[in-house]
């Protein structure tokens, strides 16, 4: 049985959780930057940096950024998140998408070697796998979405989705076999899987929403 004060916590998660899944796709305020004989990896922090302090965004670096491009010299004056994204990634081995005006997950693409149709054909793919949260467990009604590969802006909501069952299992369909798993839980950072590697589906705990809890749960 909950505690009032732990039923007022996950009522206040589960709202937070709602209005980033119902809400529609706002293109952020538009943003001047400039970078100077930056590497990728120093752009992107100081682009998360600028962002995440105006603005409600999260920055996810799902893998390691490494530095293969020539260094960054570009000012960009009155540009919207993406467009400077665009610049940043081109002919990088990363890409990202922007979900629910609220994360920016950064990923990388090179690690997707398992592509087999580089025409693009339209092939029926059922794909069945697994959600387990840090320590391998199964992770019960995590949400599942599917991605175009050139995709980067993308609202998510529970009409264009499925779910995990009990004990963490889905199957997922499609006709792209390019395409790639967005996977949602309420406390766990998102995630962006290939669908060809979609077997096994790992998450990460989303430290700043626990640690905002924790702080609330010692103020109450």
């Amino acid at each position: 049985m909950f505690t009032n004060k732990t039923s007022f916590i996950f009522c206040c998660l589960f709202l937070v959780f709602f209005q980033l899944k119902a809400g529609g796709y706002q293109e952020i305020q538009q943003i001047s930057i400039r970078f100077e004989n930056q590497s990728l990896e120093s752009a992107l922090f100081q682009l998360k940096s600028q962002i995440e302090k105006t603005n409600e965004y999260q920055f996810v670096f799902q893998d390691k950024i490494t530095n293969k491009t020539d260094k960054i010299n570009q000012n960009f004056e009155d540009k919207t998140l993406a467009q400077i994204l665009d610049v940043l990634l081109k002919n990088s081995d990363y890409s990202y998408v922007i979900i629910n005006n609220k994360w920016v997950v950064v990923y990388d693409k090179s690690k997707d070697s398992s592509k087999t149709n580089q025409n693009h054909e339209s092939i029926p793919l059922s794909m069945k796998g697994k959600v387990v949260d840090e320590n391998g467990q199964p992770i019960q009604a995590a949400s599942l979405f599917l991605k175009k590969e050139s995709i980067t802006i993308m609202l998510l909501t529970e009409e264009n989705s499925t779910h995990t069952e009990n004990d963490g299992s889905f199957v997922i369909s499609t006709t792209d076999p390019n395409a790639y798993v967005i996977v949602l839980y309420l406390g766990y950072l998102p995630r962006v899987v290939h669908i060809q590697k979609a077997g096994l589906i790992k998450l990460e705990p989303n430290v700043e929403i626990q640690n905002k809890v924790f702080r609330f749960n010692k103020a109450v």
